[in-house]
């Protein structure tokens, strides 16, 4: 089991440059390439001239975008010119634009006065609109006018022109607002409606008096505009497919793609180099990848350049890998660093776990991560932290605060509280141990052992002597032999003044120390919450019992577990952090390394999306 990070291996790759965007795409689809330039080479791939199509694509995008098929990046690279393949793929375009452009416009009138219809079919089935004669509100004439406005819900209209006659009928998220009075006042109220987020609902002409027969007839209309628009719908398939539209735009938004990436590119006349570095330890992977993909490219992995500094590859397995979060908040750890985040699947949960001893409360964290952990891969930490939360749950007799429906297996924390303390005590005395034993494996790898051995070890040996003088007061004399060996071995390696190197050693020493005694007290901080974890469970346990109504008691039980589920949970997940943050981490971890940034494969930036 490696505990070091990886540093990622150096590729070049030489392929056509008709190839070289198809290979560069098959690269990134393997997440496992991150591309970095180095060429003596004095000519660059050219790209400037594409930038101007691409505008004029983005113009068509814009206005045509929900009338598009939707991309298929999957299908095998066009291999070409990328200039020739963009024109291609733009001709068609405005191919497609001529011809689609009239039903287009159809398709949204369409669109337009089937929403006026289905809304003027609302109003209808209002009850206020039961008497209403509505062919006289679609037949009026220019000296009087009637109009249906539409308007937000609640909208306040300050002033009304003169001579108007209004009713306002409710309608859930809008209002509809009934207008008769002369033509220019009404002109003038729609003005003034138009501020208001208004407009006039556009009615039919020859609209029946009669509610049900102008309903049938909306109803009748609105089934017509839908076939009618099944139709059009129907012919911009069918153009799009006759110009293949779907592949024009695959290609388009793999060469947005590949401009996004690529500022410059070393090339020859024929040939393009890509260069960078790689998460694949095998030789044969990136050839397979790109032969599956039918590029016919040279790839190699020399030695990388001498001045260059290689991002950092995290290698755990699944259940490791999300606890590789807690070094990503420090950086990434270099090669000559421990990587934690297989200790830390163990320990972040046993420390989340005693603080969080509940079989219930653990069995809901659990549920949660296991539904959640496809969508956010990083809530699989919750899966960990639950089945941790359960298992302690067991040992303190716990289920949803209740510590009388479980035997414990150990002891009921309110009931016994001094063990509780004592135990996370010495838990943190493992784990600071566990981080100095790091700390001497990274000087190890370093080829500093020695230094480590002269002093480093002394501070060990110093505070192990200390904690077990607590029991026996005679071990003081290896406590007096460590500070002796920590001195000595300062004066070994220095070559300042004898004085002065013993003065600085000694308040180096006095720091080291004081802070291994103070990172060992705070894990008393452990038990402090496991008891808190089960007081606050205990009050709202207390609450519930006190009320004589059946049904208040279970609303105070439940909102009690909603609270220490979410609460509780979220304050020992910063306790947790805390810990291994600033008494573990501080002991062997610097994150001096480059994280690897793997190159994003392209994704489709259309869809289909229709107005209706």
């Amino acid at each position: 089991m490696s505990l070091r990070p990886e540093p990622a291996r150096w590729f070049e790759l030489l392929a056509a440059r008709d190839d070289i965007a198809g290979a560069l795409e098959a690269l990134a689809r393997t997440d496992s390439i991150e591309l970095e330039t180095r060429s003596e080479t004095q000519a660059w791939l050219d790209l400037s001239n594409l930038h101007d199509r691409i505008e004029e694509y983005g113009r068509l995008e814009r206005r045509y975008h929900n009338y598009w098929p939707a991309t298929d990046l999957l299908a095998p690279v066009e291999p070409g010119n990328p200039g020739n393949i963009l024109d291609d793929a733009l001709q068609k375009l405005h191919d497609w634009e001529s011809r689609a452009d009239p039903l287009i416009q159809q398709l949204e009138a369409i669109s337009s006065e089937t929403a006026d219809l289905k809304m003027l079919a609302a109003l209808l089935q209002l009850p206020e609109t039961s008497k209403l004669d509505f062919s006289l509100l679609s037949g009026s004439g220019p000296a009087v006018s009637a109009r249906v406005y539409v308007l937000p819900a609640g909208s306040l209209i300050e002033q009304l022109p003169g001579a108007i006659l209004t009713r306002r009928l409710g309608h859930g998220a809008q209002d509809f607002f009934l207008a008769v009075g002369p033509a220019e006042s009404m002109d003038a109220l729609t003005s003034e409606l138009a501020s208001l987020k208004g407009r006039v609902l556009q009615l039919p002409p020859s609209l029946p008096s009669e509610r049900t027969a102008a309903l049938q007839q909306v109803t009748g209309q609105s089934a017509a505009l839908d076939a009618r628009a099944k139709e059009i719908r129907e012919q911009l398939d069918g153009i799009a497919t006759s110009l293949n539209i779907a592949g024009a735009l695959t290609s388009i938004n793999r060469l947005e793609w590949f401009l996004t990436h690529i500022a410059t590119l070393p090339v020859t006349e024929n040939f393009a180099w890509i260069t960078g570095w790689t998460s694949n330890s095998s030789n044969t992977e990136l050839r397979k990848v790109l032969a599956q993909a039918g590029i016919s490219a040279i790839i190699g992995f020399p030695p990388a350049p001498g001045d260059s500094t290689p991002p950092m590859v995290m290698r755990n397995p699944w259940w490791a890998q999300p606890f590789e979060l807690f070094a990503r908040m420090l950086g990434t750890p270099a090669a000559d660093e421990a990587d934690p985040s297989r200790l830390l699947a163990v320990l972040a949960p046993l420390l989340f776990g005693y603080m969080f001893g509940d079989v219930g409360h653990g069995l809901v964290l659990l549920v949660a991560g296991v539904l959640l952990r496809k969508r956010w891969p990083l809530t699989r930490i919750l899966i960990a932290n639950g089945l941790a939360a359960i298992a302690f749950g067991f040992v303190f007799g716990s289920v949803f605060g209740r510590e009388d429906l479980l035997p414990a297996l150990w002891l009921h924390p309110m009931e016994n509280p001094l063990p509780v303390l004592l135990v996370p005590l010495a838990g943190g005395i493992v784990v600071l141990l566990l981080g100095l034993l790091l700390n001497a494996a990274e000087f190890w790898w370093r080829g500093r052992i020695v230094q480590w051995l002269q002093i480093e070890a002394a501070i060990v040996l110093l505070y192990l002597s200390l904690l077990a003088s607590i029991l026996e007061p005679r071990v003081l004399v290896i406590s007096v032999l460590a500070i002796v060996w920590y001195l000595a071995g300062h004066l070994l390696q220095s070559s300042h003044k004898p004085l002065a190197t013993l003065l600085a050693a000694v308040g180096a020493l006095l720091e080291s120390i004081f802070q291994l005694l103070v990172n060992t007290i705070s894990f008393v901080r452990v038990g402090a919450f496991a008891l808190a974890h089960g007081g606050l469970s205990l009050a709202f346990i207390t609450l519930a019992e006190g009320t004589e109504s059946i049904v208040a008691s279970a609303l105070i039980l439940l909102i009690g577990n909603v609270v220490v589920i979410i609460l509780e949970g979220l304050v020992v997940t910063i306790q947790t952090t805390r810990l291994i943050l600033f008494e573990f981490f501080i002991r062997f971890l610097q994150c001096t390394g480059r994280m690897f940034r793997p190159l994003a494969a392209p994704t489709a930036t259309t869809s289909i999306r229709r107005v209706m």
